[in-house]
C-alpha cells in the first residue's frame, strides 16, 4: 500500500477559536472513506437531545473503524467561542436511524474525559453497535462550571472492522527488527529509540504465547502530533511490565532513514495494511492466545493501556 493512497483522507479534530482561527489538532490517514461523521439527511433524521438541553456544542469524531460489536469512540467537544470544552461530565446516547426511522435511545453511556498531548483532552466512550448501518449520537453533559451542554452527530457503522477485531486472532505480521538494519534509524523515525522495542517480529512474539502489546506509530511524521508521546508511554509501561509483556513499535513508514522531511518518498510498511490501519497512531493489546484483547485508534493514556494489560496478565 502505497504512502499517497495511505494519506489520501483524513478524520480531523478541528478547533474554532472565538477569532477564526482554525487548527486540524488531530488527524489521522485513511485508504478509504473513513466512518466519519455524515451529515443528516432526510432518511436519516438527526437525533434529538432532550428537551430543555444545554448550549450547542461542536463534536468531532476522532474515531473512523466503528462497527458492529464493542467500540472504543473518541470524541472532541468544542465550543465555537471558547475552543475545547474540558473536564466535563459528559452522557452518551445511541440511537439507529437508519431507513427514515429513529430507534432508541439503544443506551446512555457515561464518557471518561482523558487528557491528551494536543488539543487539551478528548472523551473516550465504549459504545456497543448491534446492526451496520446509520446510527446518531446525542451528546449531552455539565460543564465544571454548571453550564449544559448538547450536541448531535450522526456516524456510519461498518459491519465488520477494518482492524483485527476485539476478539480476533491478532495477523503474524513478519516485522523488521533491529537485525535487519545496521542502525535503528532505518527502522524507526523515533529520535530516542528503545531497542527492546525492536527485538522480535510480531510472528515470534504471538508464537511465544504470551501477552503482546504493539504500536503503530510514526513519531518524526506524526499527522495526530500524538505518535511521540504515545510511545514514550509505551516505553514507561515496558519499564514496569517487561518480565510479564512483549512489547513491539512498529514504525509506519518502511524506509523513515530515505524520506528526510518529504512523505511522497515514504512507503508504508506491509503490517499497516495486513492490520488494516486506518490512521495514525494505533495500539493493540493482544493476549498470551493471540487474540485482540484491546484495540486503541489515536493516543491512548497510561490509565487505559495498563487497564487493557490487567485483563491479559497471568
Amino acid at each position: 500500500m502505497g504512502s499517497m493512497r495511505y494519506w489520501a483522507a483524513r478524520v480531523c479534530l478541528v478547533v474554532i477559536t472565538s477569532v477564526g482561527l482554525v487548527a486540524a489538532v488531530a488527524c489521522g490517514g485513511a485508504s478509504e472513506s473513513p466512518a466519519d461523521a455524515v451529515p443528516p439527511t432526510a432518511s436519516q433524521p438527526a437525533p434529538q437531545p432532550s428537551a430543555g438541553g444545554g448550549a450547542p456544542v461542536r463534536t468531532a469524531l476522532a474515531s473512523s473503524d466503528l462497527s458492529v460489536g464493542p467500540n472504543r469512540v473518541v470524541l472532541g467537544l468544542i465550543d465555537p467561542d471558547a475552543g475545547p470544552i474540558v473536564n466535563a461530565r459528559v452522557q452518551v446516547s445511541t440511537f439507529f436511524i437508519e431507513g427514515g426511522s429513529q430507534e432508541g435511545p439503544i443506551e446512555t453511556v457515561s464518557a471518561e474525559f482523558r487528557k491528551w498531548p494536543v488539543f487539551g483532552g478528548v472523551y473516550t466512550v465504549g459504545l456497543e453497535f448491534d446492526r451496520a448501518g446509520a446510527w446518531g449520537l446525542v451528546v449531552e453533559g455539565v460543564e465544571p462550571d454548571g453550564a449544559t451542554l448538547q450536541s448531535t452527530l450522526s456516524v456510519t457503522v461498518r459491519e465488520t472492522s477494518r482492524t483485527p477485531a476485539v476478539g480476533a486472532a491478532a495477523p503474524p505480521s513478519l516485522t523488521k527488527t533491529a537485525s535487519d538494519a545496521a542502525n535503528l534509524g532505518e527502522i524507526t523515525s523515533d529520535t530516542d529509540p528503545d531497542p527492546e522495542l525492536y527485538a522480535t517480529t510480531i510472528a515470534d512474539a504471538l508464537r511465544a504465547r504470551r501477552p503482546l502489546l504493539v504500536a503503530f506509530s510514526t513519531p518524526a511524521y506524526c499527522q495526530t502530533a500524538t505518535c511521540g508521546p504515545q510511545l514514550d508511554v509505551v516505553k514507561e509501561l515496558k519499564a514496569q511490565y517487561r518480565d510479564r509483556v512483549s512489547f513491539i513499535h512498529v514504525e509506519m513508514f518502511d524506509n523513515p532513514d530515505e524520506i528526510q522531511g518529504d512523505l511522497s518518498r515514504a512507503r508504508t510498511v506491509p503490517a499497516a495494511a495486513e492490520w488494516g490501519l486506518p490512521s495514525e497512531p494505533w495500539t493493540f493489546v493482544v493476549d498470551a492466545e493471540g487474540l485482540v484483547a484491546a484495540k486503541f485508534e489515536g493516543f491512548a493514556t497510561r490509565d487505559e493501556l495498563e487497564e487493557a494489560l490487567a485483563k491479559v496478565l497471568p
